[in-house]
């Protein structure tokens, strides 16, 4: 895992000049985590901080996507300076995998400790969500203490009921309580972002949010690379045969992932046809399933496991490929959008999404026209889109060069960053109303 670079002990200004922009960010995910949401705080808060914003992160302990800590306690000075932003960690527990219980207590006792991290008055704040937990701790602060003017915002990266009734996790009971808690939380913010349209929908729908407060702030490529890298040389670095057919899987192995597809699939390569013979799939990153994905791939060398990797080699890896692959358990349609999909568009190499056909991912893959869509849960046709997509050479590089255009023209993080922006600017009306 990377780790920022060069921080310095920081304590906070006092004589801030009248009218400095100023936000505050509580997200328990943050740099050097590099899957998931904590790209996109990481560098929106150091975009605006060159922008000129006051930024102050109120975050945790990195611990995802392998849940667990990365390195040791002492590596991370509990108030720092990043890139013109200050980051301030709280403590708090890190569960051994994505239990309700025990994701819960961890989300508990952040937001207990980020609502008393001195939220400053003068700061808007933003709540990104995930946690939901902490968000709607600090909302229900809010309501009950002193302190009523300071505008704040949620973040929405992914809908917790959907997560729990399309993963069928808990019974009645959590999906109820867990609906309830979404529905306040949201309700209760001045102004809600959602990083895709649907999101917006379904909290105006089935949660009842003011479709006034909500607006569309789509997550945008942050990942910064050179072009391509040359694939044989890519993968001489790998050690990977030249003339193999490689589908890449980078990110989290979680539950949602539902990655025993791409195992499936390994296993069916030696039965297959000529073109599908030659597939080598690989796994890049970590996860709770990681230990699980490995057992069921035991003897199957058709199937490659990679540790999250440097930006470097991250990059070689990436451009290794004939076809990059996102996949999701059957069931998953509006629970979240993959953010691993922006990082896949600007590499020009064609997605293959083995993903519910009406769902979220599928539709952006479309819209992008940078793959094809398969069923989800089907190794078989996963595994025959990756051969097909790998032999069509003028065909993959149509749509390579469209998911090049599509991250070029439609998630430039120049328009993102202006349209977040904006929406602090939203944000910070309703201090002006309230005053």
């Amino acid at each position: 895992m990377r780790r920022p670079g060069p921080v310095n002990d920081v304590v906070e200004p006092t004589n801030r000049p009248a009218g400095r922009k100023c936000v505050d960010f509580i997200a328990i995910n943050y740099a050097p985590e590099v899957t998931g949401i904590a790209p996109y705080v990481t560098d929106i808060t150091r975009r605006l901080a060159a922008r000129g914003w006051s930024v102050r992160v109120i975050t945790g302990y990195p611990h995802y996507p392998q849940w667990r800590l990365d390195g040791d306690m002492s590596d991370y000075t509990s108030t720092v300076v990043d890139q013109g932003v200050i980051v301030v960690r709280v403590p708090h527990s890190i569960p051994e995998g994505t239990a309700l219980v025990s994701r819960s207590r961890m989300e508990l006792e952040f937001g207990l400790r980020a609502i008393v991290a001195h939220l400053r008055p003068d700061a808007v704040t933003v709540m990104a969500s995930p946690p939901l937990i902490a968000s709607a701790l600090v909302m229900m602060r809010r309501k009950v203490g002193r302190r009523t003017l300071s505008p704040m915002g949620v973040w929405v990266h992914d809908l917790y009921s959907q997560a729990v009734s399309e993963a069928a996790a808990g019974g009645s009971l959590s999906r109820t309580l867990v609906s309830r808690l979404e529905k306040f939380a949201l309700r209760s913010a001045d102004e809600v972002a959602v990083v895709h349209p649907r999101f917006g929908e379904i909290i105006v729908d089935r949660l009842g949010v003011d479709p006034t407060v909500v607006t569309h702030v789509r997550n945008w490529t942050q990942v910064r690379h050179e072009p391509r890298a040359p694939r044989d040389v890519a993968r001489a670095r790998f050690g990977i045969p030249t003339d193999a057919i490689v589908a890449v899987h980078a990110g989290n192995m979680g539950q949602k992932q539902g990655l025993e597809n791409l195992v499936d699939a390994a296993r069916l390569v030696a039965d297959s046809s000529e073109a599908a013979r030659k597939v080598r799939l690989f796994l890049v990153g970590d996860g709770n399933q990681r230990r699980h994905l490995e057992d069921r791939a035991h003897g199957c060398t058709d199937v490659t496991f990679v540790d999250s990797l440097p930006d470097d080699q991250f990059h070689l890896m990436l451009s290794a490929a004939d076809v990059l692959v996102v996949n999701e358990k059957p069931g998953v349609v509006e629970m979240s959008l993959p953010s691993k999909l922006t990082t896949y568009f600007s590499y020009g190499i064609p997605v293959v999404a083995a993903v519910s056909d009406e769902g979220i991912t599928a539709a952006e893959v479309r819209r992008s026209r940078a793959g094809v869509v398969v069923p989800a849960g089907d190794p078989a046709a996963l595994l025959a889109a990756i051969a097909q997509v790998a032999v069509d050479t003028i065909g993959a590089q149509a749509m390579g060069d469209a998911g090049e255009r599509y991250s070029r023209e439609v998630l430039g993080a120049d328009a993102a960053v202006e349209r977040f922006e904006t929406w602090l600017r939203k944000l910070s009306h309703h201090a002006s109303v309230r005053a």
